[in-house]
């Protein structure tokens, strides 16, 4: 299912965001995208990386620091992305590639990478179904898809949070029901490994994400499925 906005639009959204990082800092959930689906997968050595959209380049840091031998590359939807995800890498001494990318297909070739990884990024794509399917393609066969992307009850949450200036808003994007996302996994020829949805509170003083994080070891996963913000599907590509 396709949308009135396009790529342009995403990125001309993300063009305007000054305070991505800043405002992110201040959102616990922000961390947790990274922090939580690193417990689910496991990159094989010397893995061939693809972090879109890379936005400022925190993923391929994280997981830099966690899987050294890994070689990264960083695709963004905005120019000022890549600019700042170029600055984060150099700063971090990580030598990966940055650049934009501002259309379906991607210039990437066939069954190229080990690990994609594809955090919040399905539901700002005007074309999620191809977005899918060009995963599947530069996907080597038993390589492994780790995308994640909210829950659709939480998007009268985003979109106050962006009346209220809380953040910088989510700009173009339609948040996907769960079947949608299954649907489109299969007709990738993608199969679903582990699925994990997590992040009760997002944000808030210390106790108050402590008690989110004490909820979700208690409540059963259809429950989560249900209430919690964040799904993280851990996929592989049919060999």
């Amino acid at each position: 299912m396709s949308h009135t906005w396009t790529l342009a639009d995403v990125a001309k959204h993300w063009d305007s965001c000054d305070n991505y990082d800043a405002s992110n800092a201040l959102i616990d959930s922000y961390l947790r995208r990274f922090t939580d689906s690193a417990l689910l997968f496991a990159m094989p050595s010397n893995a061939n990386v693809l972090d879109i959209d890379c936005r400022t380049g925190n993923g391929t840091v994280f997981f830099s620091r966690k899987y050294p031998d890994a070689s990264f590359t960083c695709l963004a939807s905005a120019q000022s992305f890549v600019q700042a995800a170029r600055k984060r890498l150099q700063e971090e001494v990580i030598a990966a590639n940055a650049a934009q990318f501002t259309a379906l297909p991607l210039s990437l070739p066939d069954a190229h990478f080990d690990v994609i990884l594809s955090y919040e990024t399905l539901e700002h794509m005007p074309e999620p179904e191809i977005f899918t399917q060009e995963l599947a393609r530069v996907l080597k066969p038993n390589g492994t898809l780790v995308l994640t992307t909210p829950n659709v009850l939480w998007e009268p949450v985003h979109w106050l949070s962006a009346k209220l200036h809380l953040d910088h808003g989510e700009g173009p994007h339609r948040m996907i029901p769960r079947k949608e996302i299954l649907r489109a996994f299969a007709n990738a020829k993608l199969r679903v490994l582990r699925e994990k949805t997590c992040v009760l509170i997002p944000a808030g003083p210390h106790w108050l994400l402590s008690l989110g994080k004490a909820l979700e070891t208690l409540f059963p996963e259809w429950l989560l499925r249900i209430l919690a913000l964040r799904r993280t599907f851990i996929c592989t590509k049919h060999g």
